[in-house]
């Protein structure tokens, strides 16, 4: 089991995040604390920032500049201002990329 987390802990990290941009669509619709959402902002950023990394060690720059975007679009320090229908889609692509992440990262061969 540990050897498997240890391969496997940014695909899981992608599940999770998956899981939680589709919790943040569908908690769009009902009115959530402000804190909410700055905390699923961060988490998003956290696993934005791994995967860039992750991908950059692949040399898979298409998906490394893409999370890079992604983080700067949910960086909650210096917050980019939306509607909240379009923070929805932003969420649905977001979870649609972590979902797509999780299939085309590879692990780096040593």
């Amino acid at each position: 089991m540990k050897t498997f987390l240890n391969n496997n802990w940014l695909k899981l990290v992608a599940i999770a995040m998956l899981l939680g941009a589709l919790v943040s669509y569908f908690s769009a619709l009902f009115a959530l604390p402000y804190a909410y959402y700055q905390l699923m902002n961060w988490a998003v950023v956290c696993v934005a920032l791994m995967i860039v990394w992750q991908t950059y060690k692949s040399r898979n720059l298409c998906l490394m500049w893409l999370f890079a975007l992604v983080a700067v679009v949910f960086n909650p320090v210096s917050p980019i201002y939306l509607n909240a229908f379009a923070w929805q889609i932003a969420d649905i692509i977001v979870a649609v990329l972590f979902l797509i992440s999780f299939f085309l990262m590879k692990e780096k061969k040593s």
